[in-house]
């Protein structure tokens, strides 16, 4: 299906009120031309006191349209011509009232049609962005997949709202102005329109031309907004490295880059406008001269049809201009729905099975059966990683950065799946369960943590409907974390800003854990939770840990040996296999990796 196709097939849920809006733009169309009818009548009333017009001379063509202007005539006809005129006046009256009656109607619907149709396509984009592999969240700058979500969209919307409105009301506005032309004078017609063909193809050039350099220009937009959200997130290291000039260098190379695209793109489209007034000129010349000479050497064309057929041609202006802008909007709007597809036709990499289940309550015991995962083809990160965690146990995997261990985790909460051997839960294979299921028995902390800009009470409770603030304020002083947010301005409801900007980086921590606690996991994954903390916050962090870690099942990793000692087992990894296993006692006895580790950490102590 081509992009064009995909994007009006978004408007089918609501083809009713389309049909609606299309119903109103075809009375808007139909009021529009047919005041033409009422040219000749008009002039004749001025100048001959009737509403009658001329006869039409011999070998004359528009016999409908002569026929349409006799009846108007007759119903205007009165006694007296200004009585006739009056009533000339109330059908001029009455028939734009019911144009700019149909004209608003047909704007609100088609309005109302488009955003719901650009609703719904956000919806989906967002739900499928959900489902995406991390990787190809990974790969990308978080401003390109927010150009997507937003300017692509945004453009996208422009094409629908053209393709409503314009298309539409626009294209039967002329369709309506044609036949009048036609009726008025073929032969007219016919000459005026040997310079379309040439400015048709001009103008199809160029709507080629600008959906190349319309993709162009949203390239460059989705890495200007990448540089942006880089350039706000990132804003403390910015600063702490003096760097501020560099990043004014680098934002305005992509500033250049899209101000070059977009004057080249506007160079081409703003070719569409004047290319197609100036063959309305040519015409309009042509026909004055073509229909002087009708009127005075042949004697074949009365004047006030002449004038019909200037009316109508000049009344073909507005639509003519307004299609040819149509293309390039369309051409917009085609090229971002080319990179809006592309995300919605990404698979997602982790999705439900057919047939999937629910899993019951954990009970038994997590296993790696020969599990090996690689990220890219030819790269393993995990060769033949085997082991059991049984229900209760707190298990360690220590290691050099690298060795697998998060990724090891990764596999547990389904983030990846792996290319070998598989991950089982109480004995069953973890990609026959159901994602929700699944993710609703664990709880995750790692290093960094991620809070919104909201409320503490919102970040605590994440995720739920209706937190109570009761369990939320007993995950709070659980985790350590009531006493420093009692002495916020707001208490619970203080925002915390974007990130968590506001609060020191055990802070944060201590809001993650009390996040977790809120939730009761049955699993706990904790990713080097107290690696990038200070002994004070280390301290309160690791308390809230141990108050987190009771009585669950963990799975820890931990660079700092100290905070592991005391684990049920501790695994050893070492690039990306298990090449040690047991308690700290015999690891610490025994010659390997472990030992070394040890030797590095307290040799100073």
């Amino acid at each position: 299906m081509t992009a064009l196709a995909r994007l009006f097939g978004l408007l089918r849920p609501y083809r009713l009120r389309l049909a609606c809006a299309i119903a109103c733009m075809v009375v808007y169309s139909l009021t529009s031309t047919l005041w033409i009818a009422l040219i000749q009548p008009f002039m004749a009333v001025l100048f001959s006191g009737t509403a009658m017009p001329a006869a039409v001379p011999a070998g004359a063509t528009g016999s409908w349209l002569s026929g349409l202007q006799h009846a108007v005539a007759g119903w205007l006809e009165a006694d007296r011509p200004f009585a006739t005129f009056e009533r000339l006046c109330l059908l001029i009256l009455a028939l734009f009232l019911v144009r700019n009656l149909a004209d608003y109607a047909a704007s609100y619907l088609s309005v109302s049609v488009e955003q719901a149709a650009t609703r719904d396509l956000r919806r989906r984009l967002f739900g499928h962005v959900q489902t995406l592999p991390l990787s190809w969240l990974q790969d990308r700058r978080s401003g390109e997949i927010l150009s997507r979500l937003t300017n692509d969209v945004e453009a996208l919307r422009g094409s629908l709202a053209a393709g409503i409105s314009n298309l539409l009301k626009d294209g039967l506005t002329l369709l309506g102005c044609l036949v009048w032309v036609f009726a008025a004078s073929w032969r007219l017609a016919l000459f005026s329109f040997v310079v379309l063909p040439p400015a048709a193809w001009a103008l199809v050039t160029i709507g080629r031309k600008m959906r190349k350099r319309s993709g162009q220009a949203q390239e460059r937009m989705g890495t200007l907004t990448g540089i942006l959200q880089e350039n706000i997130s990132g804003g403390r290291i910015v600063r702490a490295l003096g760097a501020e000039r560099f990043e004014e260098h680098r934002f305005e190379g992509a500033n250049t880059g899209y101000f070059r695209a977009f004057t080249r793109l506007r160079r081409v489209s703003a070719a569409a406008k004047p290319l197609s007034e100036y063959a309305i000129i040519v015409v309009a010349v042509a026909i004055g001269w073509m229909g002087a000479r009708e009127v005075f050497e042949t004697n074949t064309l009365p004047p006030e049809r002449l004038f019909t057929f200037v009316a109508a041609l000049l009344a073909m202006l507005s639509p003519v201009k307004s299609l040819s802008e149509l293309g390039g909007t369309l051409a917009a709007g085609v090229g971002a729905a080319d990179r809006v597809w592309a995300v919605l036709d990404t698979p997602p990499a982790i999705a439900d099975s057919p047939g999937a289940r629910s899993l019951a309550p954990f009970s038994g015991s997590i296993r790696y059966e020969h599990v090996s995962f690689s990220y890219q083809p030819g790269v393993t990160v995990l060769h033949d990683v085997d082991f059991e965690v049984r229900r209760g146990e707190v298990v360690a995997l220590v290691g050099a950065s690298g060795g697998g261990k998060s990724t090891t985790l990764d596999l547990l909460a389904r983030f990846h799946d792996p290319t070998a051997g598989r991950v089982t839960l109480d004995g069953v294979d973890l990609r026959d369960a159901t994602l929700a299921s699944l993710r609703g028995q664990l709880g995750v902390v790692s290093q960094e943590t991620i809070l919104f800009h909201d409320s503490v009470r919102a970040n605590i409770g994440y995720g739920l409907e209706h937190p109570d603030p009761a369990r939320v304020e007993r995950a709070a002083r659980a985790a350590h974390a009531h006493e420093f947010v009692s002495r916020m301005p707001e208490g619970y409801d203080t925002i915390i800003g974007d990130r968590g900007v506001r609060l020191s980086g055990g802070e944060r921590q201590r809001l993650a854990i009390a996040r977790a606690l809120l939730r009761d996991p049955s699993i706990l994954l904790l990713d080097e939770a107290t690696s990038a903390l200070d002994t004070e916050s280390e301290r309160l962090v690791q308390e809230a840990l141990e108050g987190l870690m009771r009585d669950r099942t963990v799975l820890v990793i931990a660079h700092r040996l100290s905070t592991v000692q005391h684990a049920d087992r501790i695994l050893v990894f070492e690039r990306g296999c298990i090449v040690q296993h047991g308690r700290h006692e015999g690891l610490i006895q025994a010659e390997g990796p472990y030992r070394r580790l040890h030797a590095m950490q307290f040799r100073d102590t």
